[in-house]
């Protein structure tokens, strides 16, 4: 028996009207969904700086943050949990909800020592956190007090062979006294610490020649070089500085696997979406080419990598790698 006309005309129509509700209902599910994208940033975001206000990381993210802020249309509020060695505040960062609307700052000191020398430092942060962009890099110095008449590495180690015992070195942080101890063990030269509460003293030190040497970020020690009250005889890091073009690397100088550098970089929490992971990166690379950034930066000797999502993530790899290694190294001697 064959269908009647008027069946057929009303099938055809319950099928076309099936399929228009499905056509609406994905546009409607593709502009919510597109919606949700464009929305963010939708409110400020907050920035978790484990330090107090002030201090370097403080600083770099409030440049960042200044730069940023029209070109999401929304401010970055800078919010200092310094206590502890960074440890409170990096725990605050990575127990934030991971909707890109709470950031960490991370340094070397959080993120890639602290877990392997301070028991209270209980997190991971190659598991716990994704690495969004690099906010500011600095390259560490070895300098010398003039008075020793030392004007490169090889003049330091001949030194401190003629005269075992008397060479002595400025520490006010952990990093400086690894940084130390791994020059010790990658070259053999040997300096006595003098430990510091701050930069400023330490630093003075070397100055007066009452100390022999230091290793510190070039922001710090900068204005010291350029004045010509100590001397640059090496760049700690796998790479020369554009600040310090003429100082050779201390890989150039064969002491091989040792590379101690400051840097500042931005973290969320795990579960963050990768859309708004890939959204900060892009708008903060763009944020750090802007000429005031580049003019503050240059005034600090602070450099910036220009990396994506991917190859910040690599680049805490390696450090976590090197930093750990180095701890290890220097625990078992």
């Amino acid at each position: 028996m064959k269908p009647t006309n008027a069946w057929t005309r009303k099938t055809s129509e319950t099928m076309r009207g099936l399929s228009m509700a499905a056509a609406v209902l994905g546009v409607a599910a593709m502009f919510a969904g597109g919606a949700t994208a464009q929305q963010y940033p939708a409110k400020n975001i907050t920035a978790i700086v484990p330090f107090a206000a002030g201090g370097g990381a403080d600083t770099q993210t409030r440049i960042w943050g200044g730069a940023i802020a029209p070109i999401i249309g929304h401010r970055i509020i800078v919010e200092n949990n310094g206590a502890a060695a960074g440890i409170p505040g990096t725990k605050q960062g990575i127990a934030a909800d991971p909707d890109g609307y709470t950031v960490l700052i991370g340094v070397a000191s959080t993120i890639a020592i602290n877990p392997f020398t301070n028991k209270a430092a209980n997190y991971k942060p190659l598991e716990d956190l994704k690495a969004v962009a690099m906010i500011g890099y600095t390259p560490y110095v070895l300098v010398v007090a003039n008075n020793l008449n030392i004007k490169t590495f090889p003049d330091l180690m001949k030194y401190g062979k003629d005269n075992p015992g008397k060479l002595t070195f400025a520490s006010w942080t952990s990093v400086g006294n690894l940084a130390r101890q791994g020059l010790e063990l990658r070259s053999g030269l040997a300096m006595t610490l003098v430990p510091y509460k701050g930069s400023v003293d330490a630093i003075n030190d070397v100055v007066a020649g009452r100390a022999s040497a230091t290793i510190a970020d070039s922001g710090s020690i900068m204005p010291f070089i350029k004045a010509g009250s100590v001397t640059p005889i090496a760049i700690t890091t796998g790479q020369k500085s554009t600040s310090l073009p003429d100082v050779p690397t201390i890989d150039e100088l064969g002491v091989k696997n040792y590379v101690i550098d400051s840097w500042v970089a931005m973290f969320v929490p795990k579960k963050t979406p990768d859309e708004v992971v890939e959204f900060l990166n892009k708008k903060t690379r763009e944020a750090l080419k802007t000429k005031n950034v580049q003019d503050r930066y240059a005034e600090v000797a602070i450099e910036t990598l220009d990396l994506n999502a991917a190859e910040t993530q690599a680049f805490m790899e390696r450090q976590t790698k090197n930093w750990k290694s180095l701890v290890e190294q220097v625990a078992a001697k």
